[in-house]
């Protein structure tokens, strides 16, 4: 039986009326596109108006179920995608994997029709293949949920591999669920360095942050991860991301900051805070890796701040700097940890007692690390002045 638009419609207005009129004006506009045939102009008015406000939440299942799956054929499918797992933010894990298997189904029918020539020409083969990734990756997300976790992660590597073999470019909104889901699946492994990873490129996909929900949940595992992955000794990529704004804990913010800039001082007196330090299990359990971490994070801010030309550093001035250490023994530890992470290259010199340091591996700066950096150019800067001075002081006339 054909679905009465206009009735569909004006039930939805009156429901969500008396929270917003504006956004009940709105579907005024869809029944207006619906009839004249106006697709685009008809998906983008959901797109910014109706599933842009939050007070669309209680309507957008029912909205999606009895109108827009009505022409889902005629608007961009991964935009069809997006409405539905819009509409499932509330939904049980089951509903939502019903759902999601159900417009699966529903494309894969379409693109064959449309194989055989009894589809419709305006949408291509190429959307409808990003299309059913974005409902993969929302699949193995909801398999997440359920504890199928070795069904999500075959969808995942499928996935990867299928993403590698297309030739065009790939929208944003594919990659960010590929990287989300892949992030969720690190998590559950207690895998840090990936999930920190996976994270950033999942944030790199997000154009708008306010449209992303979960924003303090997401930074808070992001600074955990970053602080108890092995492999991690920058978080210049989050501090400098807008989501770090978003870490409630001004307690944990603060030890993402005293790691990052090998703040021992700040640092100790943070992990002296028991009781802040005590809500934090995973961070209490591993405080001596973090205190192992944060030698690391010190000795490359050490080797930073010295100019390029005298990184020949003494026994004597790293343990005056770095405090934990307690002997040479610890120094040349701690230095060849950092060599072989590749975190630097350089050489110990056992006898003379000193590391000299050739080349630190690249990192994202902060705005204080920039300052220092900017420093130092000035320092280089006012050196060449000098030498120019006197090397034009030293020439003098030839004479032939």
């Amino acid at each position: 039986m054909a679905v009465d638009a206009e009735t569909v419609l004006a039930t939805l207005r009156d429901e969500v009326e008396t929270k917003d009129v504006e956004l009940a004006a709105q579907f005024y506009t869809l029944e207006d596109y619906y009839e004249r045939k106006l697709w685009y102009q008809l998906s983008e008015v959901l797109k910014d108006q109706i599933y842009a406000n939050d007070h669309s939440k209680s309507i957008r299942l029912k909205l999606f179920d009895n109108f827009i799956l009505t022409f889902s054929d005629k608007i961009n499918q991964l935009q069809l995608v997006e409405f539905l797992t819009l509409s499932l933010v509330d939904s049980s894990a089951h509903d939502s994997l019903e759902y999601l298997t159900n417009l699966k189904t529903k494309i894969i029918k379409e693109m064959d029709n449309r194989t055989h020539g009894a589809g419709v020409d305006d949408i291509n083969d190429y959307e409808i293949i990003q299309a059913l990734l974005y409902l993969e990756d929302e699949l193995a997300r909801v398999k997440l949920e359920l504890g199928f976790i070795d069904e999500a992660s075959a969808i995942i590597d499928q996935s990867e591999k299928k993403i590698e073999q297309l030739t065009s470019s790939v929208d944003l909104r594919v990659y960010a669920s590929l990287y989300f889901v892949k992030a969720q699946l690190m998590k559950l492994r207690g895998d840090f360095n990936a999930f920190y990873y996976n994270s950033l490129l999942f944030l790199a996909c997000i154009p708008d942050l306010n449209k992303l929900a979960d924003k303090e949940q997401i930074v808070h595992d992001i600074a955990i991860s970053g602080l108890l992955g092995d492999k991690i000794f920058n978080f210049g990529e989050v501090i400098m991301h807008d989501i770090f704004n978003y870490l409630q804990s001004a307690w944990l913010k603060g030890l993402v900051l005293s790691l990052n800039n090998g703040d021992l001082k700040s640092f100790n007196e943070l992990i002296g805070q028991t009781a802040q330090l005590q809500e934090l299990p995973d961070i209490a359990n591993r405080v001596e890796f973090l205190k192992q971490k944060v030698c690391v994070m010190a000795f490359i801010e050490l080797v930073f701040n010295k100019p390029t030309t005298s990184r020949c550093i003494s026994y004597t001035e790293i343990l005056e700097q770095i405090p934990l250490l307690k002997n040479g023994h610890e120094i040349e530890h701690l230095v060849m940890r950092c060599l072989s992470l590749g975190l630097m290259r350089g050489l110990i010199n056992q006898v003379d007692e000193n590391v000299e340091v050739s080349w630190i591996h690249p990192r994202t700066m902060t705005h204080a690390q920039v300052e220092s950096m900017r420093a130092k150019m000035a320092l280089w800067n006012e050196k060449v002045g000098a030498l120019t001075e006197y090397m034009g002081g030293c020439g003098g006339e030839v004479l032939a």
